[in-house]
């Protein structure tokens, strides 16, 4: 079997090998005094004399975040860096690609770095602003076969490297401006899917966390293996296609009126925004990330020191939103600790029926009983929850995505970095620690109001069930609520799999 896993390496591989040892340095990022920018200027009396201060937006709704980075766009004059694990090719990410194209228009100097696990293919959208002058577009750790079909042979002769992904999302804008949390492009992180959605958290950033935020792109764009799409045997196909750049507006599938009204919210926004009408938080905020050479070489995680550090430290209450959650024997132990101080620790999570990830679920049921047990209050999504927070919405599934925690309302953690294996140990992660008790009460309230709204986990004549209130009566469930026996049967056999690799 090994033999055959190298020849079909060699076979499909075949002149790609050295792609990755021969990435060009790119253009050299430009040098200028963020605070000399329209979005700068606006908070240069509050940040510029205390570097190590921050301010922050918190971005709750989909769409008012979608707003927030078309806004950011219209208003940047200098740079754009954008940092994502996923970017789809659907109505969100056009709009965004078209915005950025306006931009590098104007002179911005836009860059982009993609994961290739996220890319929806080569041909999107995102790829053709690459013949744009002023674009740059890299893919992180790219497959070599570029078919997706073929992709399952070469992760199994390199599963090794082909499994690690960066996870990473940045939004970074004029150096000045950061979205840091867990959305990544596409319409399901904007509440704008008619088929699923996800329930996810960021924030916007100004002042000294952006300038860590931007170090870390910087590592990030010049490793080895982050690759300019100009280097893929694909693109230069696509080049044939470069002059349609130019109609990128035209192939969005939007009505005139639905338009009219973006464009009205957009600018709402702008003036909301330069007249300081968004609840604004100051503190010190602590940017984490992970060294893009995690993928090369097992490292440390600084998001996950971080998170057991703030853990141990807690005094009174923990609220965690992890939409995978694999704690481990270690944690395990120090929840139990925890609780037996008397801390409250509130667990967020998916359900079976919410998640997208049916084998994460598998080793999340491992723990979810013992926290139950030791006192923690545990919850799960229910898949329909948009439907019961918005009349008449017709999605048909609802997942959480967000990863979030609250610490003693002080305290709030906020990024990409789940509380699993796959995050602390495989994935490159990015994240914030911001120490602001207002911002984090918010958070807390925020995540408590969709807790109210999910199955609460609890001891029922000695057995584990679900907990939920429907119409106003409490209604109880002994198995996986809206799963079907097939669903809960694939998840017992997804079992078997090793925890560490997922």
């Amino acid at each position: 079997m090994k033999i055959f896993l190298v020849f079909l390496s060699v076979f499909f591989f075949n002149g790609c090998f050295g792609l990755v040892y021969k990435t060009p340095i790119s253009s050299p990022p430009i040098s200028y005094d963020p605070y000399t920018t329209t979005i700068g200027s606006l908070y240069a009396k509050n940040l510029k004399e205390n570097p190590n201060h921050s301010a922050a937006i918190l971005l709750e709704d989909g769409f008012d975040a979608l707003l927030h980075r078309v806004g950011l766009i219209r208003m940047s004059q200098k740079s754009i860096d954008m940092q994502t694990y996923i970017y789809k090719n659907d109505l969100s990410s056009q709009v965004i690609a078209k915005e950025l194209l306006n931009a590098a228009n104007r002179g911005v100097k836009v860059r982009i770095l993609l994961d290739d696990n996220g890319l929806d293919s080569d041909f999107s959208d995102i790829m053709l602003l690459n013949f744009h002058k002023n674009i740059e577009v890299k893919i992180f750790n790219p497959y070599y076969i570029r078919n997706k079909g073929l992709r399952y042979f070469e992760m199994l002769a390199d599963y090794e490297r082909i499994k690690k992904r960066m996870h990473n999302k940045l939004f970074i804008v004029d150096n000045f401006a950061v979205i840091i949390g867990g959305r990544n492009i596409g319409d399901n992180y904007f509440d704008n899917d008619l088929d699923t959605n996800f329930l996810d958290l960021d924030a916007l950033f100004f002042g000294g966390v952006t300038s860590k935020a931007k170090e870390s792109f910087e590592n990030y764009w010049r490793f080895h293996r982050s690759i300019p799409v100009s280097l893929l045997r694909t693109h230069k196909r696509l080049k044939n296609n470069a002059k349609e750049i130019a109609k990128l507006h035209e192939k969005i599938p939007i009505s005139a009126e639905d338009k009219n009204q973006f464009e009205k919210k957009v600018n709402d926004f702008i003036d909301r925004f330069q007249k300081y009408q968004y609840p604004i938080y100051y503190g010190n905020a602590i940017f984490l990330a992970d060294s893009p050479k995690k993928i090369d070489t097992p490292l440390y995680s600084p998001i996950k020191i971080a998170f057991e550090k703030a853990l141990k430290n807690a005094k009174d209450s923990v609220f965690i939103a992890s939409s995978y959650f694999i704690p481990g024997k270690k944690m395990m132990k120090i929840f139990k600790n925890q609780i037996s101080k008397g801390i409250e620790l509130n667990i967020l999570t998916n359900s079976l029926s919410s998640t997208d990830a049916i084998v994460v679920y598998g080793a999340w049921e491992r723990y979810r009983n013992q926290l139950v047990r030791m006192g923690a209050n545990v919850y799960e999504i229910r898949n329909d929850f948009f439907n019961r927070q918005i009349k008449g919405r017709f999605s048909t599934k609802h997942s959480l995505h967000g990863k979030t925690i609250v610490f003693d309302d002080n305290l709030t953690l906020l990024g990409s970095f789940n509380i699993d294996p796959r995050s602390a140990y495989i994935n490159t992660e990015s994240a914030v620690l911001f120490d602001n008790p207002s911002f984090a009460k918010r958070v807390r309230l925020s995540l408590k109001d969709h807790a109210q709204q999910a199955w609460h986990l609890v001891v029922y004549r000695h057995r584990v069930i679900w907990e939920a209130v429907e119409e106003g009566i409490l209604i109880h469930e002994k198995t996986s609520p809206d799963t079907s026996f097939f669903l809960r049967l694939i998840k017992e056999w997804s079992k078997v799999l090793p925890e560490r690799e997922l």
